[in-house]
């Protein structure tokens, strides 16, 4: 698993979902053969459309080898079929990318004068549209009123990435990484909305507590189960801040970020933003001890002797959050043990204020830190208690958030 690739979304996402993929000319060709490359790999039928031009970049026989799939690129060429019809109407989503301006403008315009045109005018409801060009192209006004026509349909958009551009320029206009384009088609697919309008606040990943400037104490914490927390809140349509020690996963894709080091740090943090969010996952692994004294040169190897190590408890979190938390709020913790964690989750339950606790078994290689899975129970603050097979952090993160939908519903 590289970390940097890491895509938050529940793991059968995409199994059976019916996708269609309109490629048009551009040189950003390429990540879409990759994306395409992971949808047919997590289970999803893909269906691609070229645009003429879009084979002068990369050959039908490119995406017919990924998908096991005839390309369509005509109207007029396949015998006994409507394709535009057809193919509007049995395809979950339309994604539209690289979409180039002259793609833009033909949707805004609702001129058909290809497949990929006319297709997109049978039902606009389902389009996605990525957008790559030179930055020029991007910043001018026709496109962007183009744009602006689709997003008042409500026709999703998501915007380019600054960067290097083929032309060797530097702005916006870039194709979106693929791991952030599969996240925005998750949060676009995702049915159900029930946190639309609300602000969620996620802690992740570890905090370190410095002895000198080039050592501290820590823990393996990956932050994946923080990261797919708030990737999935974000899906059920909240806005979502996440503050996050220093991990080495990307953030997900339109989540705003915060980085912090220490437990102070995460401390000052959270509750300077917790008053003005719905709901808290103080999923971050805070260490529980940090150094009496912070020396503020390296600890040399001849000072061993003289070195005593004394450990003085890190600021209670989630206590400190009890004391500011409004009747409306939600805060929901975690807790990670090797022994006995639902008792250890009901006692944190209760003497820290919590609306839901999420007890974790640290298991080497299986469960907890480092690994991709967890075995967990979920326990509210009425009593109700669920536990978990061995999951995907992935899967219980949209589980967690089903639970925490009743309590909406009460």
């Amino acid at each position: 698993m590289n970390p940097r690739k890491m895509i938050y979304h529940p793991s059968n996402l995409w199994k059976n979902k019916n996708i269609l993929v309109g490629v048009c000319g551009s040189i950003a060709v390429f990540k879409i053969a990759h994306l395409v490359s992971y949808l047919v790999k997590s289970g999803a039928n893909v269906q691609v459309v070229m645009t003429d031009n879009a084979q002068h970049f990369v050959g039908k026989s490119t995406f017919e080898a990924l998908t096991g799939r005839k390309v369509y690129d005509g109207l007029f060429n396949f015998q006994g079929e409507i394709p535009h019809i057809e193919l509007a109407r049995k395809n979950d989503l339309i994604l539209v990318a690289p979409a180039t301006a002259n793609i833009i403008g033909k949707i805004a315009c609702g001129i058909g004068d290809d497949l990929l045109s006319t297709l997109c005018m049978v039902e606009p409801q389902k389009l996605f549209i990525i957008p790559a060009m030179n930055h020029k192209m991007w910043r001018n006004p026709a496109v962007q009123e183009n744009l602006d026509k689709l997003r008042t349909r409500n026709i999703k958009v998501l915007s380019p990435e600054r960067g290097k551009l083929a032309c060797g320029e530097e702005g916006e206009g870039r194709l979106p990484e693929v791991e952030n384009i599969i996240e925005e088609m998750f949060y676009f697919v995702y049915g159900d909305k029930f946190l639309s309008g609300k602000r969620v606040l996620v802690t992740a990943g570890a905090t370190r507590e410095w002895l000198d400037p080039v050592r501290y104490i820590s823990n393996p914490s990956s932050g994946i189960m923080g990261y797919s927390l708030a990737a999935q809140a974000k899906a059920l349509g909240a806005e979502v801040i996440l503050i996050s020690g220093k991990t080495h996963l990307r953030v997900p894709s339109g989540v705003e970020s915060e980085e912090i080091d220490t437990a102070l740090q995460l401390a000052e943090k959270t509750e300077e933003l917790f008053p003005n969010c719905d709901i808290l996952f103080m999923s971050a692994a805070v260490s529980d001890f940090r150094p009496e004294v912070q020396k503020s040169s390296k600890i040399k190897k001849h000072q061993q002797k003289l070195l005593g190590l004394r450990l003085v408890p890190t600021t209670d979190i989630l206590s400190a959050i009890s004391k500011i938390k409004k009747p409306e709020q939600i805060v929901v913790g975690f807790c990670a043990e090797t022994e006995n964690p639902l008792e250890e989750g009901r006692r944190k339950l209760k003497t820290k204020n919590l609306d839901l606790i999420i007890a974790n078994l640290i298991e080497k290689d299986k469960s907890g830190f480092e690994v991709l899975t967890n075995k967990a129970w979920i326990i509210d603050y009425k009593g109700k208690e669920i536990e978990f097979p061995l999951l995907d952090k992935r899967d219980l993160a949209e589980k967690i958030f089903w639970h925490l939908k009743g309590v909406f519903q009460q």
